[in-house]
């Protein structure tokens, strides 16, 4: 019996080592991101130069309705 080469079987072989590949080739560059995600969530705060005072909460009648309501 002579053996035939398929094209398509060629094709799914070649599919699947560069599905491999690829995958790899993320994982490691999803790897190598967290870990420079990690040292940057060491360092320190870094502070602004403004004079500006940062307001969160200013009390509203608005804001005393939503807290009645809430709780």
């Amino acid at each position: 019996m002579v053996s035939q080469e398929n094209p398509r079987r060629r094709f799914l072989v070649n599919a699947g080592k560069t599905t491999v590949l690829a995958a790899v080739g993320s994982g490691i560059v999803l790897s190598n991101t967290l870990a420079s995600d990690s040292k940057v969530a060491t360092k320190e705060v870094i502070r602004g130069k403004s004079k500006k005072v940062e307001i969160l909460y200013q009390k509203t009648a608005t804001w005393e309705d939503y807290y009645k309501r809430a709780f």
